[in-house]
C-alpha cells in the first residue's frame, strides 16, 4: 500500500487563482520530488515578488504524464489535478445553512415564550427574517451544483 505524499510547492496568484477557480487542471513541475497520482500538493500563493501572500490549497494530484515524451523535457512532468478545495467550501456552506436554519427554528419556537413574558419579539423576529434569508441565499447557490455528500 503506498502513502499519501505531500509536496509544499509555491505557485504564482495568477496560476493559484485559476486553480483555485477550477479552470487550471494541471501544473508543469521539474520532477525532483517524484510526485505520484493521489499525492496532494500544497500549493502556497506567492506574489509577482515571490513573497508568500499567505493563501494556500489543496490539489490532489490524478495523474503523471512523464517528461521525455510529446515534447516535455526530461525530468519535467505534467501534473493532472483534482481541486478539491471548492467541494469543501460547497460542503461547509451545506452545512452551515442547515445550522443556521435549526437555529431560527428553534429562535421561532420561542417567541410565544418571550411574548408571554412581556418582553419584546422584535430583536428574535429580525434575527429570523435575517436568518431565513442567508438560508434562501445559500439554496439558491447550492442549486448551481449537483449533490455534494460528504
Amino acid at each position: 500500500m503506498n502513502k499519501i505524499a505531500f509536496h509544499q510547492v509555491k505557485l504564482q496568484s495568477l496560476h493559484f487563482n485559476e486553480v483555485l477557480a477550477g479552470r487550471k487542471t494541471h501544473e508543469i513541475r521539474f520532477n525532483d520530488r517524484d510526485y505520484q497520482a493521489g499525492d496532494c500538493l500544497i500549493l502556497r500563493e506567492v506574489d509577482d515578488n515571490g513573497d508568500d501572500t499567505g493563501q494556500e490549497m489543496n490539489a490532489e494530484i490524478t495523474h503523471v504524464q512523464q517528461g521525455d515524451h510529446f515534447g516535455l523535457a526530461d525530468g519535467w512532468c505534467v501534473l493532472s489535478l483534482a481541486n478539491t478545495t471548492p467541494l469543501q467550501g460547497i460542503r461547509l456552506i451545506g452545512y452551515l445553512r442547515d445550522r443556521l436554519k435549526e437555529h431560527c427554528d428553534y429562535i421561532e419556537t420561542q417567541v410565544p415564550l418571550i411574548k408571554e413574558t412581556g418582553h419584546t419579539t422584535y430583536d428574535a423576529t429580525r434575527a429570523i427574517e435575517a436568518g431565513r434569508c442567508w438560508v434562501d441565499e445559500a439554496n439558491h447557490f447550492l442549486k448551481k451544483f449537483p449533490v455534494v455528500e460528504p
